[in-house]
């Protein structure tokens, strides 16, 4: 019988691509077509919360399109 005597590793691990999708569709079905003062502060503590560093006019673009 073999043992685990390593921690296991991660088996799934999201692309920076996989986690920014997730974090567009939370944020459209949780805030989407509210105010883009609204859209923009709950996408950017999103964003910052999973480490994901996106530059500052793809930020606007997304809250616009997100905002509607």
């Amino acid at each position: 019988m073999s043992t685990q005597d390593e921690p296991a590793q991660e088996q799934n691990v999201a692309t920076d691509a996989e986690r920014l999708d997730g974090i567009l569709a939370q944020t459209r079905a949780d805030v989407g077509g509210e105010d883009t003062s609204v859209v923009a502060t709950a996408l950017r503590r999103r964003l910052d919360d999973v480490g994901l560093d996106i530059d500052a006019a793809e930020i606007d673009r997304l809250v616009a399109e997100i905002a509607g």
